[in-house]
């Protein structure tokens, strides 16, 4: 399958408030205006992204990957993990999806999206309290971790999951990895799940995709299909 300016320029851009406080070198009252305008900035293209409402649409090329026809199979896949999703962090709204090709990590990129307003961005918390540790009662185990991974300029609450799933077998234990990335903003939830092909043309990489991995593939693909509406 398969996202800083020196001392005098500091001085200049508080000209003004140098007239009050006065541009000193080390850390003078002009440092710390600087450093409090840049803090400002930052905190007001925070809150604006914040505010923002964001809408999710699929288009024929995210990021650079080409959407797919997804299978009956893999739509009902789909379908059934976004309806136990949407219903765990109460999300009511317009659904799209999206199939995408990675063909240099040999995985299929599946995008699902909710349109709607009034999400609570804390709610992605209360997937993290899930079971770290579950079974199927037929042997195979499921060990699941979080973790949050930089969201982005569109803002918002975010976390990876990534699962290992464990199975006995007359060759041992085999090991399966599995990562799905989400996103939630007051009128958007978006989750990127990473899908391997298993045709066997790549034998690493798409086995072992990391948030560390999945996280900037993420932020690409909601730059591609998410706008301010």
């Amino acid at each position: 399958m398969p996202l800083p300016r020196p001392l005098t320029a500091v001085c200049t851009g508080v000209l003004l408030a140098a007239a009050v406080t006065g541009c000193q070198s080390g850390g003078g009252p002009g440092r710390t205006a600087g450093t409090a305008g840049a803090a400002a900035t930052a905190a007001t293209a925070a809150a604006a992204a914040e505010a923002a409402r964001w809408t999710i649409a699929m288009p024929p090329v995210a990021n650079g990957y080409q959407q797919q026809q997804p299978t009956a199979a893999q739509l009902s896949k789909i379908n059934d993990t976004m309806a136990k999703l949407t219903a765990q962090l109460h999300l009511d709204g317009q659904t799209v999806t999206g199939l995408y090709d990675d063909p240099a990590e040999d995985a299929w990129l599946i995008v699902t999206g909710v349109n709607g307003s009034g999400f609570d961005q804390n709610a992605l918390q209360t997937l993290i309290k899930s079971p770290a540790i579950s079974g199927d009662g037929a042997g195979d185990k499921f060990s699941t971790t979080y973790q949050s991974v930089d969201p982005g300029p569109h803002g918002g609450s975010d976390t990876c999951q990534q699962t290992l799933e464990t199975s006995p077998s007359i060759y041992g234990t085999l090991a399966v990895e599995s990562t799905t990335c989400m996103w939630l903003t007051p009128t958007t939830f978006g989750a990127v799940y990473f899908d391997n092909k298993r045709d066997g043309k790549i034998d690493s990489h798409s086995s072992a995709i990391t948030p560390a991995i999945a996280g900037p593939i993420m932020r690409g693909i909601r730059d591609s299909v998410e706008h301010k509406s």
